[in-house]
């Protein structure tokens, strides 16, 4: 008998904490959906709370947006930094499923200026398991003369000539000065984000201004 009823307060505690952290969390996601809806103001950008995957073309042709389930953008802004078209928007997926399933939040600057054709190529921060991909043959760029950039990050890229032409010196010490940093680029397309970060509104501006310090770099300025 006592023992179903502490079975029974125990599932009603559960429940009860369960309601709590749901309600919880939509008051925080209000909460910062309104934060950023200032911070846009504030850039004189347009926002809008969700936007579809298609809503920037070309997306998809980039590593973190093909990973994943159940994607969304959400509080999308967007308009102009410095000339260039720009946007920052929270993007969420989800990896696995049952007891192994992780929602990935992250923020994402998306930078598309004029008269520029990158190559291809991905930049992640270089984990144990990646050493041991790169040590049996998958793609991992390096460069002998900047070791550091070497250890922490992992480059690839189709065109492997183009990708190192394009990660000179400069490029490659501001990648060393900012760890942790992730990059998806080709065209005239630039996505910068940290995995699994999501920057609070006053750390936008900031973040864009990253964007196109690194934009300048590649352009060769």
């Amino acid at each position: 008998m006592w023992t179903v009823i502490i079975m029974l307060i125990a599932w009603t505690v559960l429940i009860v904490l369960a309601v709590f952290l749901f309600i919880y969390n939509k008051k925080k996601e209000r909460e910062r959906t309104a934060a950023l809806q200032q911070t846009a103001a504030s850039l004189g950008w347009s926002f809008a709370p969700g936007a579809p995957l298609n809503h920037i073309p070309g997306l998809n042709r980039f590593p973190l947006f093909d990973q994943g389930h159940s994607r969304q953008i959400k509080n999308f802004m967007y308009g102009q930094a410095q000339g260039v078209k720009a946007a920052a928007f929270d993007y969420i997926y989800v990896t696995g499923s049952g007891k192994s399933q992780h929602t990935y939040y992250q923020t994402v600057i998306y930078l598309e200026p004029a008269n520029l054709n990158l190559t291809s190529f991905s930049l992640r921060p270089e984990h144990f398991f990646d050493k041991m991909l790169s040590a049996i043959g998958f793609q991992d760029i390096d460069f002998g003369q900047r070791p550091e950039f070497s250890r922490r990050y992992r480059l690839r890229g189709e065109n492997e000539l183009a990708i190192r032409q394009t990660f000179n010196d400069r490029v490659l010490a501001f990648f060393e000065l900012y760890p942790n940093t992730c990059a998806d680029a080709g065209g005239n397309q630039l996505v910068l984000f940290r995995s699994d970060y999501r920057c609070r509104g006053e750390e936008i501006e900031g973040h864009v201004g990253f964007g196109l310090q690194l934009l300048n770099l590649l352009r060769g300025y």
